[in-house]
């Protein structure tokens, strides 16, 4: 197995070594955003009786989800070269397992998300000043749960890659998929207040995995009390990544016909 493991890590390399001429780009587009939301929310809509920590609530959120809209991008490359080059047929004939192949870019993009929203929590906090105390957080469960969540949208992307049949079903992804996960995934209110809401509401959006995404990461970072329990949303998330790691290995080596 040590062969196929320098292999997958090479891979790794190379694809971090791409990732670097055009990390400065994607991280001002991705500062770009984040300061807009964090600003608004911070500073205009508690003017509307959100309350003060309201701002706290969504920066945190916002650094959670970013990785959910890196999807669309990854998605759509994955699809173009499917029906396009299929590079990736060349990187199936090296010699691992194409499982791997396949994690590899789960991993690829799991990685280049984390090291593009890492950065967002000093300046976060910068923005915040007092508004987000550091006391509360707990670093270790902060950064367990936001590697398992980047994990997750690796994951994820490869398993909408391996649904999606050509490049036009690219322009459904947003509408179908990535939004209703966002608005339903407590971005913008947490878990409780669904299930004060209706019980049947809060309950059937428990089958989104934002929703643990956004609880786990804030419960970590703003404390555990108002949200779901930590270890049960980083229980849940792997149990979404390895399913939707597994179910995408089996679609996309029978597409590529490597079975």
């Amino acid at each position: 197995m040590s062969g196929p493991l320098t292999v997958f890590w090479q891979l790794m390399q190379k694809d971090l070594i791409q990732f670097k001429h055009e990390y400065k780009d994607r991280l001002i587009n991705t500062f770009m955003l984040f300061l807009t939301n964090v600003l608004v929310f911070s500073y205009f809509v508690p003017t509307m009786g959100t309350g003060m920590d309201y701002g706290a609530f969504i920066m945190i959120g916002a650094i959670a989800s970013f990785g959910l809209f890196d999807i669309i991008g990854q998605v759509s490359a994955l699809i173009a070269d499917i029906e396009g080059d299929r590079a990736i047929t060349f990187t199936l004939s090296f010699p691992m397992p194409s499982w791997m192949v396949f994690a590899q870019m789960g991993m690829r993009w799991a990685t280049q998300s984390f090291l593009l929203v890492l950065i967002l929590f000093p300046i976060g906090k910068l923005f915040l000043m007092n508004k987000f105390d550091l006391s509360a957080v707990h670093y270790g469960k902060l950064l367990l749960i936001f590697i398992t969540a980047n994990l997750f949208f690796g994951s994820f992307a490869l398993w909408l890659g391996s649904m999606l049949k050509k490049m036009g079903d690219i322009t459904h992804l947003f509408l179908r998929f990535i939004n209703p996960l966002f608005m339903f995934g407590a971005y913008f209110y947490p878990w409780r207040d669904a299930l004060k809401l209706s019980p049947i509401i809060g309950y059937a959006t428990l089958i989104n995995p934002m929703v643990y995404v956004m609880e786990g990461m804030r419960g970590a970072a703003l404390g555990q009390k108002g949200y779901l329990p930590f270890w049960l949303c980083f229980g849940v998330l792997w149990v979404f990544i390895l399913a939707c790691g597994a179910h995408a290995t089996r679609r996309l080596k029978r597409r590529l016909d490597c079975v």
